[in-house]
């Protein structure tokens, strides 16, 4: 071995290094432990406890990672677990830590010659990582389908037995997932996960092992059996030789048949069986392409909605765009004949976020805009159009009300002109939504007064009499409600 301190080689029992001096107690300890652990992995696999060996043995080159004989044991024992590459992983390394007179060299030869298992062993790690992706996919039919192949080329792989096992109970097919265990529990009888999925199978089946050696226990014999009766009286035995003759036809006549004709037989069922068993396969591969396609068609067909859904939404919005500045260019139109209101009233549906180019969302900012100096300018002139049309000055209020929401004294003249124009339950709405927005100025103090009227709490002949007041002076003459004072 090599000193831990200068690397230099020294005798295996050395507890003193000889060239620095180190002492080595601590190493030879070390070196007692693993192999302490290694006889403990030794005694576990002799009795087929697999895991309780390899647990042991990772504990012994835990303490000394040098000793050869712990890793080739633990090769031996992946190896007998199906686990062929951790296997070759150990040999490989006991060689590199221990080059001369190792054991490991054997093995790794025996493996390299043996090419038809190294294929074999490829092939059976395709195939159980394929149906590990199957399984994670949900093709359980399919993982099981491929699982079986798996353990008939590698019968000692556990972690393929156990997946398979697993997906028998997923199936709730419990009798195959024991039987499948009870090969793996030959191989390592104490392997957790395989006693805890039995536990699990018995826990839902309520049969156990117990229950199973009773069932297969051999009835006890009857003790008076053999005995035979005692009596003085005997029967002359007859001849049996003819009938020694006919039984000795009938077993040579079954000879003949078992040797020339069962053969052909069995050969011809067996080879039928195998046919059957294929195409059966075949039909459960098919069966589950076909479900797998038909999910992958439901996916696109999703993916082609969804698609529609957008060029559908883009032709929306590229609709609603063409409109946007269509109504922009009609605001541009009247803005430049001087119809501010027209302008304003155009794009009032429009927001300047719905304008992409930057000369655009000038021009809308330039013909939506209107000073509150241009406001009360259009309210004093619509006011001034009830003296000569209701419907015009209705209109230009209606426009009004478009471009500035909420504004107390255009809903008061609203509320006016339909009272004029004879709409009780129009005019109602419009001084209630006047009063709404500031109670206490003049415009809600006469919508009051007027919704009072309408509401009948006034006579109807002073209703008569202010109607004939405004209708002849109009709102700007009408001194009572300050329409005079914008």
């Amino acid at each position: 071995m090599k000193c831990p301190v200068c690397g230099a080689k020294v005798a295996d029992n050395a507890y003193q290094c000889g060239f620095c001096g180190s002492d080595l107690s601590v190493v030879q300890y070390l070196k007692r432990v693993s192999g302490t652990y290694y006889n403990i992995g030794l005694d576990r696999a002799r009795v087929r406890d697999l895991t309780g060996s390899v647990e042991a043995l990772k504990k012994s080159l835990r303490f000394f990672k040098e000793n050869k004989d712990a890793r080739n044991l633990l090769g031996l024992v992946y190896y007998e677990m199906g686990e062929i590459t951790a296997a070759l992983s150990e040999w490989v390394l006991s060689k590199y830590l221990v080059p001369e007179k190792n054991s490991a060299d054997y093995y790794i030869d025996t493996l390299q010659k043996n090419t038809v298992a190294v294929d074999a062993t490829d092939q059976t790690i395709k195939k159980y990582n394929a149906a590990l992706a199957s399984a994670q996919s949900g093709n359980a039919d399919l993982a099981i389908i491929q699982l079986k192949k798996v353990v008939s080329l590698n019968p000692h792989f556990i972690r393929a037995a156990h997946l398979l096992a697993l997906l028998y109970m997923k199936e709730k097919e419990y009798a195959k997932a024991e039987k499948c265990l009870q090969r793996v529990r030959k191989i390592d009888t104490n392997n957790t996960t395989t006693l805890r999925y039995l536990k699990e199978i018995y826990e839902v089946t309520g049969g156990g092992e117990i229950q199973d050696k009773a069932k297969k226990a051999k009835p006890k014999k009857d003790p008076l059996e053999n005995v035979k009766p005692v009596g003085t009286y005997h029967e002359e035995k007859r001849s049996l030789m003819p009938f020694m003759y006919l039984i000795i036809g009938l077993v040579v006549g079954i000879a003949v048949t078992f040797v020339l004709i069962r053969p052909t037989l069995m050969k011809g069922s067996m080879d039928k069986g195998s046919e059957i068993a294929d195409v059966n396969e075949k039909l459960s591969v098919k069966d589950t392409q076909i479900t797998s396609l038909q999910g992958e068609k439901e996916d696109l067909q999703n993916q082609i909605n969804d698609l529609n859904e957008k060029i559908k939404n883009s032709d929306t919005k590229a609709q609603k765009e063409s409109e946007n500045y269509e109504k922009l260019l009609k605001a541009v139109s009247l803005y430049i004949a001087g119809d501010r209101l027209g302008a304003v009233a155009a794009v009032g549906d429009c927001k300047k976020k719905d304008f992409t180019l930057k000369e655009a969302k000038s021009l809308y900012v330039t013909v939506s805009t209107i000073t509150d100096q241009e406001l009360q300018s259009m309210i004093t002139k619509a006011r001034e159009m009830i003296n000569t049309s209701y419907d015009e000055a209705l209109k230009q209020l209606k426009a009004l009300n478009k471009v500035a929401k909420n504004n107390q004294k255009i809903l008061y003249l609203i509320g006016r002109c339909y009272q004029y124009k004879g709409n009780k339950e129009k005019a109602k709405k419009y001084y209630e939504k006047a009063i709404e927005i500031q109670a206490g100025t003049e415009e809600a103090v006469q919508a009051d007064k007027y919704l009072s009227e309408l509401n009948g709490t006034a006579k109807k002949k002073t209703e008569k009499r202010n109607d004939n007041n405004t209708g002849d002076n109009g709102d700007t003459g009408d001194t009572g409600e300050g329409d005079t004072q914008e």
